[in-house]
């Protein structure tokens, strides 16, 4: 009998060791590979639009996302946005399907154009890394703007779910190192102590 539990005790202790060398539960909540951002896909298709009664400009682009590896067309107002954007936080979406008929298109260029005579005075270049893009109002620049990029937030979701089966794991891990000790005091509850190893 004392050896059947010296050979449990043996073989447990091992398999405790290489799965018990860390905290799941801490280690699920720093994993990184959770985290997934939505960003300007490749090509972005940018199209801008003033709606000059709003005071703004309607940005409609193509977003890429790396969670899904798919691409969806979003549109967001661009001054009503522009402290969510600048904290990385998504913007505020609104239907793709607005009336942009009602709306001015905004000329987009992929570089400064030279010169020439413009029959418009606002326009936009995107930048070479298609990230973001350039307003210019009569040749002089008027304001850039980054496309939105941002952590989808569904990571956090995902720990949340899994963090019960964590604990389970470290409540397991914990438990078999008091088993396996409790094991060990079996062996030596006749006063002769037992090695792990010969």
């Amino acid at each position: 009998m004392k050896m059947g539990i010296r050979c449990v005790a043996t073989i447990f202790l091992p398999l405790l060791l290489s799965l018990g060398s860390g905290c799941a539960t801490k280690a699920l909540w720093e994993n990184e590979n959770l985290e997934a951002v939505k960003e300007p896909a490749n090509p972005v298709n940018l199209r801008l639009f003033n709606a000059t009664r709003r005071n703004d400009l309607l940005v409609i682009y193509d977003e890429y996302s790396e969670r899904s590896d798919g691409v969806r067309t979003r549109a967001y107002w661009l001054n009503e946005n522009q402290a969510r954007l600048a904290k990385k936080h998504a913007p505020h979406f609104t239907s793709t399907n607005l009336i942009t008929r009602q709306l001015s298109p905004v000329p987009i260029f992929h570089s400064t154009p030279g010169e020439t005579n413009w029959t418009f005075a606002l326009y936009a270049v995107v930048e070479t890394n298609r990230q973001s893009f350039t307003l210019y109002y009569k040749n002089g620049i008027l304001s850039r703007h980054d496309l939105p990029t941002y952590n989808d937030g569904k990571g956090p979701i995902e720990k949340i779910v899994l963090t019960p089966v964590a604990v389970t794991a470290d409540i397991t891990i914990v438990a078999g190192f008091f088993s396996y000790w409790y094991l060990q005091g079996l062996g030596e509850s006749d006063g002769n102590a037992w090695p792990l190893s010969r």
